[in-house]
């Protein structure tokens, strides 16, 4: 939410934001009602922002091309993103959400990040071609891009044998690169890249080409939190990727200038599944085995579990910790954790006495709904609805939702009750519960059953 804005603020920003809006080759696809609640909502939410949100409706950015060329493709794109919502905002139709951690964290840190990017890269901004690209227009009237950077550093992209691309630094020599700064929530540390943001570098190179901005490579820099590092990938340019952008933007383009609004692409039934079962039967029967074996090994432990704690019961450990096993070799070790019986407490002690012992609060529901009864509120609209999987899919189609991204499925993996069977026997026989018992000392014993590495195969 942005800082309010005085009235004749807000009237000025209406004005520009207005101005924009009837200057869309779009306009007249666009109904004056949708257009009113937007202005409405986005002037409301964003203030002065709204005017960059009304300059997003004249064609497609960087980072929703990725989105479209996905759904072209019959693939549902990541983050429930879709070519129907976009089209739907580019129509007024939607006003965009208000921004999330996730982009004030990429917004706000992004100066930071790039001065550590200039520091690994030995990089300085190209200010000249920087310019060019953040005013270029392409020769699609829909093509957008807001450059994040474009370096000059002492780096070049190569070709390997094996198709691969890498980097050699060339000291002395700088070479212009186009650069994309993004902070998720967890980076991947594999080699490959979300396509998105692939098709995102791919559209600043095509615009790039047609300014006569001259680039070597394309860089995704990706700041990685938890390790408080960049991971920097080089991208290589996909004649394939430029393709579908060209063709996807096209399309959904013609959409938006038709006031057509494309359906959301939804999970196939699954159909034809032979292929699959026979593909990944070894795979199933190897996860069957560890997970029914996995089962018996929590069963057995807990049961051996209760060995151990058997002679302990009535006995208090406080802070006492219990190392049991070889001597000089402990298998574990035994410590108490305090458990309190809060609603015994409660009972036992009085208020003045729980608050002596209070370590924080929390509200009391109960007590809550008692008082408020009392006073004669009505505490139905204050209940959590539980809802049906099975209706909010069909009401989510019905109005017009995407109801793949309401109702996500989960999968189960229930294992044959033979194979259960099997690595119970085998957890009997290599790890009976004799063995745990007191008055077994037959080490060797034992040991062969702790250590044995023989195991079913299913």
């Amino acid at each position: 939410m942005s800082n309010p804005q005085t009235s004749s603020e807000r009237d000025h920003t209406e004005q520009k934001v207005w101005t924009l809006v009837d200057a869309l080759p779009q306009r007249e696809a666009i109904d004056s009602s949708d257009a009113k609640t937007w202005v409405d909502e986005v002037v409301g939410a964003h203030g002065e922002a709204a005017i960059w949100h009304a300059i997003r409706l004249n064609g497609f950015g960087g980072s929703e091309i990725g989105v479209l060329v996905r759904n072209q493709a019959g693939e549902r794109a990541d983050h429930q993103a879709s070519a129907h919502d976009i089209v739907e905002g580019k129509l007024m139709r939607r006003a965009p959400l208000e921004s999330t951690s996730h982009l004030r964290r990429g917004h706000e840190n992004e100066a930071y990040h790039a001065t550590r990017f200039y520091k690994k890269h030995h990089a300085v901004r190209d200010e000249v071609a920087f310019k060019v690209l953040s005013e270029a227009k392409g020769s699609r009237a829909w093509m957008r891009y807001s450059p994040d950077d474009v370096t000059l550093k002492p780096l070049m992209p190569i070709v390997g044998e094996d198709g691969g691309i890498t980097t050699v630094h060339t000291p002395g020599q700088l070479h212009r690169w186009l650069d994309d700064y993004k902070a998720p929530s967890q980076v991947e540390s594999g080699d490959e890249i979300a396509f998105q943001y692939a098709c995102q570098l791919h559209q600043g190179a095509i615009l790039c080409a047609e300014a006569g901005v001259e680039i070597v490579g394309m860089m995704l820099s990706q700041f990685d939190w938890a390790n408080w590092a960049l991971k920097d990938d080089v991208v290589a340019w996909s004649p394939e990727i430029g393709q579908m952008i060209l063709e996807a933007g096209d399309h959904y383009w013609e959409c938006v200038l038709r006031g057509e609004v494309p359906p959301y692409i939804r999970k196939p039934a699954l159909d034809g599944m032979d292929g699959y079962i026979k593909d990944y039967e070894a795979a199933a029967q190897m996860y069957a085995n560890l997970a029914a074996l996995a089962d018996a090994a929590k069963k057995r432990a807990d049961d051996i579990r209760g060995v151990l704690a058997a002679p302990l019961e009535g006995y208090k450990l406080a802070d006492v910790k219990l190392p049991v096993g070889l001597v000089g070799r402990p298998a574990l070790t035994i410590s108490a954790k305090r458990m309190m019986d809060r609603e015994l407490a409660s009972k036992l002690l009085t208020p003045d006495q729980l608050d002596a012992c209070a370590g924080g609060s929390v509200l009391d529901a109960d007590k809550m709904k008692e008082a408020l009864t009392q006073l004669g509120v009505d505490t139905k609209p204050m209940r959590k609805r539980d809802l049906d999987a099975n209706k909010l899919y069909s009401m989510a189609a019905e109005i017009g939702l995407d109801p793949d991204a309401l109702v996500v499925e989960q999968l189960t993996f229930s294992v044959d009750k033979a194979i259960k069977a099997q690595m119970q026997a085998y957890v009997d026989e290599h790890y009976p519960m004799a063995f745990a018992r007191p008055g077994c000392e037959d080490e060797a014993s034992v040991n062969e059953a702790g250590h044995d590495d023989e195991a079913p195969v299913g």
